[in-house]
């Protein structure tokens, strides 16, 4: 059979999900409630519910835009995300991907720009490993994914590939200083794809950088920063989660608290 070997196994164990996922009954990625497949009734009400906030890590890491989060990176909301991009869970990216376009257009409604305003979301790009471990870049489903909801919401808007990561080492261990430093030579631009996305830009798109989790702000920010070294101007950045700052983590994101709660409810 032509093809990668890895990559064949990789597409079977894909499809067998899928197929197990039809034929049984799943506990929710968000809460664990079995019986009611992927995301269940109360999950998916409280993604609904939730209202994008700004969020910015303290301190700001060098080229950090602003930025707005759907929520806090706990409870329901990390099940969800982590089910999605560890477990193989692709159907969540529609959800996750509909709400992450609730974040884009929060972000430039809060820069003062009127609806509807063309925008170009660029999502930060997986490595090469991890796309080929998670058999496909779950960044790139998800700004796809989050381009369709706005356009149905009336948003010209585009989805704009034009960063490819580099192979980098873990940096679960390092601290705010260190990722940014990391993730400065992470990121290189398309030459070809950027010049498309410069050209929306100067005819006054709002370009939106898009992450899953904002955590130290270091990857946004060099994903922003090799951006506007091609010369695209960023508008801002856009998550699905964001970490809260606690005591023990000074490095970590300020959310502030306009409700009592920006996690999910169920």
């Amino acid at each position: 059979m032509p093809g990668d070997p890895g990559q064949s196994r990789g597409w079977l164990a894909q499809t067998g999900t899928a197929i197990v996922d039809l034929i049984l009954p799943s506990a929710c990625a968000g809460c664990a409630v079995a019986g009611e497949g992927q995301l269940c009734p109360g999950c998916r009400a409280g993604l609904a519910g939730l209202v994008p906030l700004p969020a910015r890590p303290t301190p700001p890491p060098v080229g950090m835009p602003p930025c707005s989060a759907l929520g806090a990176y706990e409870g329901p909301l990390r099940g969800l995300l982590l089910a999605y991009k560890e477990h193989g869970a692709h159907r969540l990216a529609a959800p996750l991907g509909d709400h992450l376009a609730r974040a884009v257009a929060s972000r430039i409604l809060s820069a003062g720009a009127s609806y509807p305003m063309p925008v170009v979301v660029v999502p930060v790009p997986a490595t090469a490993a991890a796309v080929r471990e998670r058999h496909g870049d779950h960044m790139v489903r998800l700004a796809r994914r989050a381009v369709r909801a706005l356009r149905r919401s009336g948003w010209p808007a585009a989805c704009g590939h034009c960063v490819v990561a580099l192979p980098k080492a873990d940096s679960s261990h390092l601290s705010a200083e260190e990722r940014a430093a990391a993730a400065t030579s992470a990121f290189r631009v398309r030459a070809r794809r950027v010049r498309r996305v410069r050209a929306a830009a100067d005819a006054g798109a709002f370009v939106i950088v898009v992450d899953d989790i904002l955590t130290t702000g270091s990857t946004i920010a060099a994903v922003t920063t090799a951006l506007q070294t091609a010369g695209v101007t960023v508008a801002g950045g856009a998550t699905i989660a964001a970490t809260r700052r606690r005591k023990v983590f000074p490095d970590r994101v300020r959310i502030p608290r306009s409700r009592p709660d920006v996690g999910i409810s169920t």
